[in-house]
């Protein structure tokens, strides 16, 4: 797409994978989307003056392609262990950490630089996945599956 894509993963490998394309490909990240509430509610962009603006992290459910079919009550916050490896690798946080609904109407994102993102185009961007596969229980899997895009297609996993 020469509109835009999503990174999925705003931790090391999501930023590697940025920091390694070009100025003009990198141009055209929208945004990144994570399940750690830290960097979703604290952090809320990745800013790296190489790159020359600061690119926000969002929530990925709000990437959905039918948001009236996404079900939100089965979608996790958690984080991956560096440490661990494994089953044990996921750590989900439970009930405060459970996400919200998002909202249906079509609402705005303001970036560093007064431009807005209509939340509606994020459901047709193209998604590129920086986190490693099978180390979530399935987790990721699930959260992947539930945005409705098709590997290859507009859906590619970078690990």
């Amino acid at each position: 797409s020469t509109r835009g894509f999503a990174i999925w993963g705003a931790g090391r490998d999501g930023k590697d994978f940025l920091k390694a394309l070009s100025p003009e490909v990198a141009a055209r990240v929208i945004c990144f989307v994570d399940v750690d509430s830290n960097k979703i509610e604290r952090i809320k962009f990745y800013d790296n003056p190489a790159i020359g603006r600061k690119i926000p992290i969002l929530h990925f459910p709000l990437l959905a392609k039918n948001p009236d079919k996404c079900n939100v009550d089965n979608v996790v916050f958690g984080q991956v262990s560096k440490e661990k490896k494994g089953d044990d690798a996921f750590h989900n946080v439970g009930q405060n950490g459970k996400c919200k609904e998002p909202k249906r109407k079509k609402q705005k994102i303001q970036s560093i630089h007064d431009e807005t993102i209509d939340r509606t185009v994020l459901r047709d961007l193209p998604v590129v996945v920086c986190v490693a596969m099978y180390r979530t229980n399935g987790a990721l899997e699930s959260n992947v599956a539930s945005i409705g895009r098709i590997e290859g297609e507009d859906l590619w996993h970078i690990s």
